[in-house]
């Protein structure tokens, strides 16, 4: 299948910046068993989604108090040390877009990410410099699968859902966009993604 006037979506974490919880926990909790009983009954992926979808630190926080007595001040370590849940640009990806700006795919980002914990990452990633731009769910109050981010993300750069291709590495966020319309495909690595565009049209063999 081919798209016409092609767009590019890409999610960020673990598709162009790596993320890993664990690593920021591991700032201020020293025990490993610890470390995962925190990624796993305190800090999980639910409660980060409250970040996520523009939550300050005192709602999460007494979200973690509600469920966890004592353990809010995991959500202050978590937000204080979220650099070092990143890892550095994945070039092999960086790579990709730019081959793809090349032949004049536009690209495009856009992120379950916290407006507070996004303070200076694109500053701290020049890579995200080659996108046209970046749409956060932090900024927007709406998170993937959500289909208001994905509307709102087509009326922000100017495409159609039958205009883009969105890689991301979540199942329910690539069946969401599918949902609204979208082309989409989980992303894994880069090779595989380059294969998912060439088998496209989008970039040649």
């Amino acid at each position: 299948m081919s798209i016409g006037a092609p767009v590019v979506a890409w999610d960020l974490g673990n598709v162009i910046i790596p993320w890993n919880r664990r690593d920021a926990l591991a700032r201020f909790v020293d025990d490993e068993d610890e470390i995962e009983r925190i990624s796993r009954e305190v800090f999980d992926l639910s409660t980060n989604l409250h970040l996520d979808r523009g939550a300050t630190v005192d709602e999460v926080r007494r979200i973690v108090e509600e469920r966890h007595p004592g353990h809010g001040w995991v959500v202050d370590g978590y937000v204080e040390h979220f650099r070092h849940s990143l890892g550095p640009a994945d070039e092999a990806t960086v790579a990709l877009i730019d081959e793809l700006l090349h032949v004049g795919v536009r690209c495009v980002g856009l992120s379950n990410w916290s407006a507070i914990t996004w303070a200076g990452i694109t500053d701290a990633y020049p890579a995200l410099g080659r996108l046209e731009g970046v749409m956060i769910s932090g900024e927007e109050g709406h998170c993937k699968p959500d289909e208001v981010i994905f509307r709102r993300c087509e009326s922000r750069f100017g495409f159609t859902a039958d205009q883009v291709l969105f890689f991301d590495d979540s199942t329910a966020n690539v069946e969401g966009a599918r949902a609204v319309g979208w082309d989409a495909e989980v992303f894994t690595t880069a090779r595989a993604a380059r294969a998912a565009l060439v088998r496209r049209g989008l970039l040649s063999v």
